[in-house]
């Protein structure tokens, strides 16, 4: 199934937003590139086009702008290992729960008990290119964390440094609840993850129910 240009033509704003977006990441890919391979998603996707743009204008928004910055990351990703000599596969994608595991050690300045981390409950993943080296890992936890807003390294302190629980956080800090701390604490974990790598790429198929794309936009 072919899309006419007037079906892709009221997204185009999004197309040119990602693709500076991402050229700002990766210098060094054409942003031609960029769009040429957002516009391959609208040509690939029929399906979730029609079917997103029945439920309406923000929520199509929405869902197109998130599968275009994945359909550009592993675009950007491919093209930079490529050009480096190495395979996009190489690439190591921090899952939340590994960083948790190391930033107690990393914030406590503890580098050289690495030996003594239990990371034996982390789920899935392959090594990181460094050949799973954890003090090479928790060199990219202490220099993502430093990235940090100065409001956002105080909870990941009082939460791994110091081992607050999720009240006693919201009390010192006054960030209100202890659900509303937890749910901040998440965020503030994603953020990191982005500043070092970035999360598993999101491969995208035009047959994934749209119910199932919408409640994981929304978690």
């Amino acid at each position: 199934m072919m899309l006419e240009w007037n079906r892709i033509e009221p997204w185009q704003y999004v197309v040119d937003t990602v693709a500076k977006e991402y050229k700002k990441r990766f210098h060094m890919v054409d942003i031609e590139d960029i769009r040429q391979t957002l516009y391959q998603w609208f040509v690939e996707h029929p399906n979730k086009l029609t079917a997103w743009e029945e439920m309406g204008t923000r929520s199509a928004k929405n869902l197109i702008y998130r599968s275009l910055r994945n359909q550009a990351l592993d675009y950007c990703q491919e093209w930079k290992a490529n050009s480096s000599g190495y395979e996009s596969s190489d690439l190591f994608y921090y899952e939340s729960d590994l960083v948790e595991a190391l930033l107690p050690s990393v914030l406590r300045g503890e580098k050289n008990i690495t030996h003594k981390l239990d990371l034996g409950r982390i789920s899935g993943g392959s090594a990181p290119s460094e050949g799973g080296n954890l003090q090479a890992m928790m060199i990219e936890v202490e220099a993502g964390y430093n990235k940090l807003a100065k409001e956002d390294k105080q909870v990941l302190f009082l939460r791994y440094a110091e081992s607050m629980d999720y009240e006693a956080i919201g009390k010192e800090l006054d960030l209100g609840s202890e659900d509303a701390v937890r749910m901040r604490n998440n965020r503030i974990v994603r953020r990191l993850i982005q500043k070092i790598g970035g999360f598993k790429p999101f491969y995208d198929r035009d047959d994934v129910p749209v119910a199932s794309e919408e409640s994981s936009l929304e978690s």
